[in-house]
């Protein structure tokens, strides 16, 4: 271990520290501790933790079988995925409190800071760990950004179209128009839901196939980056009203072919328009439960006729089987589809600059 690797990974060291102390005062809050005190104690942790880490002989490994680094001296994707969500909790902890604490943000939406700290977290870590540009992760500038949107919100609206053309053919769903909704009303409601599910699209988007699924794919291939981040897609959604094991199924098969928009892309463009599209008109324009929230900005007012296999029952078509026919046939096509590739130089973007090329001007 020498000073070279210690300047080069300072950040690293720092983050840790840091994480420590944040995670020590967020755990003294629920054990009604003194969060001041905490903090310090964990950062004193981190440090000592930091320190240990340095002595540890295995660093002085060769590479090829040093656990920390690649044979390029860079930290492996494991570490980074890691350190990537360590980064977005502390940060999200940090903008909770100053919400908190400022009242800018009511306690309801502290959620809506998760996202901003996930885009926090990216680019902190593509600006000090992969020393790459922000647009490498999946916003390249280059002449298909609005066709790959488009394309993605077309294809998106057509497959959930599918499924309730389905369900209401065999008398399995009814849309009802709601009554009392005027223009402006009508307006309101369209711009909240096209927010709102934009917002949570291109978050979505940024957390499961943007840094941590890229990274993986460095570090075990496209294939089981693909599988262990739909799963962890599909797992994370049992925490939604009404969730149970099909539409876990289903939503893991949705991570799969978003993923798979991913990279016949290379971009976020095409799997947020897919995502977007997918909610929005699944929410507002067909009035049903998205993921088993439902809302009252929609257009009609749904009722169900069943059975559950078919419509999804109250977590709404992702728990359906019509979800399960599209999506696997969606997966099939574009994985078979041979003309959509990526529309500029993808290993150029996502390699790593100089640092005084990403150094502010």
């Amino acid at each position: 271990m020498n000073s070279n690797f210690i300047g080069a990974y300072w950040y690293i060291f720092v983050a840790h520290a840091i994480a420590c102390a944040v995670l020590s005062a967020f755990i003294a809050k629920f054990k009604w501790r003194d969060q001041g005190n905490w903090f310090v104690f964990g950062l004193i942790g981190g440090i000592f933790a930091v320190i240990v880490l340095l002595v540890v002989k295995k660093l002085r490994e060769p590479p090829k079988n040093n656990l920390l680094l690649d044979a390029d001296h860079h930290l492996r994707s494991g570490w980074r995925v890691l350190l990537y969500f360590v980064t977005i909790i502390v940060v999200y902890y940090l903008l909770a409190v100053l919400a908190n604490q400022t009242r800018v943000v009511p306690p309801q939406s502290l959620l809506f800071l998760f996202y901003i700290a996930v885009v926090l977290a990216t680019v902190l870590m593509l600006r000090f760990v992969d020393k790459r540009k922000f647009i490498s992760i999946g916003f390249p500038s280059h002449g298909k950004i609005w066709k790959e949107i488009s394309l993605g919100f077309l294809i998106g609206s057509l497959l959930i179209g599918i499924v309730a053309a389905a369900e209401l053919s065999v008398g399995a769903l009814k849309l009802t128009i709601r009554p009392g909704v005027g223009v402006v009303l009508l307006l309101r409601n369209f711009s909240l839901s096209f927010i709102f599910f934009a917002y949570f699209a291109i978050g979505e988007e940024l957390i499961f196939r943007g840094y941590p699924f890229q990274a993986l794919i460095q570090g075990m291939g496209q294939v089981a980056a693909t599988i262990l981040m739909s799963m962890i897609f599909g797992i994370l959604h049992l925490a939604n009203p009404d969730a149970n094991f099909f539409s876990t199924v289903n939503t893991v098969l949705a991570g799969v072919l978003l993923s798979v928009a991913y990279l016949k892309t290379r971009t976020l463009y095409f799997p947020f328009g897919l995502h977007f599209a997918w909610n929005f008109v699944q929410s507002f324009l067909l009035s049903l439960p998205v993921s088993g929230l439902l809302t009252n900005r929609t257009l009609f007012i749904p009722t169900d006729y069943g059975p559950d296999w078919l419509t999804g029952g109250r977590y709404g078509p992702e728990a359906g089987i019509g979800t399960t026919v599209v999506m696997a046939a969606a997966i099939m096509y574009f994985i078979f589809e041979k003309r959509m590739r990526p529309a500029y130089d993808y290993v150029v973007l996502s390699a790593r600059v100089a640092v005084e090329q990403v150094q502010p001007k």
